[in-house]
């Protein structure tokens, strides 16, 4: 069962505006216009592609992951690169254990910054699929200016990568497509909240129980992120 914490004091004090994820029943996949994945479909994520360090500032060992994300985009008919400046995407790979210990992701946003930090107690333990899941919501909130969806489907697989939990590796896979088209053309739709003050970095914090051992980690670990 999530639980939010609560920063309200602390984000005022930094200027940050605040705002928690909400849960929802399951709906059909046909209701947002994509085709729902069948149980029994199968998908292996396309190689890396190109050289991204040009798009971003930060790690060049995180330039494959940002590849994989423009090419996975490409693919799906969109040019995500016009949207990694002004300002410039950065990335870097730090704690966020004052977010709480259970926080793997951020993305900060506003008129004049755009970073993600990635937390090292979650991506130094898990597998690349897990760290492609996770390098692909971020930007999906810092790059196609995504917030949370929180639907599941009828299913019972959540209906985004944009869902605030990461998922199972093999849910992943076993259902890429699906989820590439999800992720991209759901943000070309205009779907992405645009109505707040682009002067304002607002944070939104999703939080679980504490996690236990490591190998859970890759099932229920939850990220916090910031939109426009």
């Amino acid at each position: 069962m999530a639980r939010y914490r609560i920063l309200g004091a602390a984000m005022a004090a930094l200027g940050l505006s605040l705002s928690a994820c909400q849960q929802s029943g399951a709906v059909p996949a046909s209701v947002i216009g994509i085709t729902e994945p069948k149980s029994d479909s199968s998908g292996t994520p396309s190689g890396v592609v190109g050289d991204a360090t040009q798009y971003y500032s930060g790690p060049a060992e995180l330039a494959g992951y940002v590849s994989k994300f423009i090419s996975d985009a490409a693919i799906q008919g969109v040019n995500v690169t016009s949207d990694m400046s002004g300002p410039q995407l950065s990335l870097r790979i730090a704690s966020l254990d004052s977010y709480g210990s259970s926080v793997i992701g951020l993305c900060e946003r506003s008129s004049n910054l755009r970073r993600v930090t990635l937390d090292p107690d979650f991506w130094n333990v898990v597998d690349e699929t897990q760290r492609e899941l996770l390098v692909h919501h971020e930007l999906g909130h810092c790059v196609l200016s995504r917030g949370h969806r929180t639907e599941v489907l009828s299913s019972g697989l959540y209906a985004s990568l944009m869902y605030p939990i990461i998922m199972r590796s093999s849910s992943y896979t076993s259902n890429y497509d699906y989820y590439q088209q999800e992720l991209f053309q759901y943000a070309a739709q205009g779907q992405s909240s645009s109505d707040e003050d682009p002067n304002r970095i607002t944070v939104h914090v999703c939080d679980v129980e504490e996690l236990g051992r490591h190998d859970s980690i890759a099932e229920s670990a939850v990220d916090t992120v910031g939109g426009r």
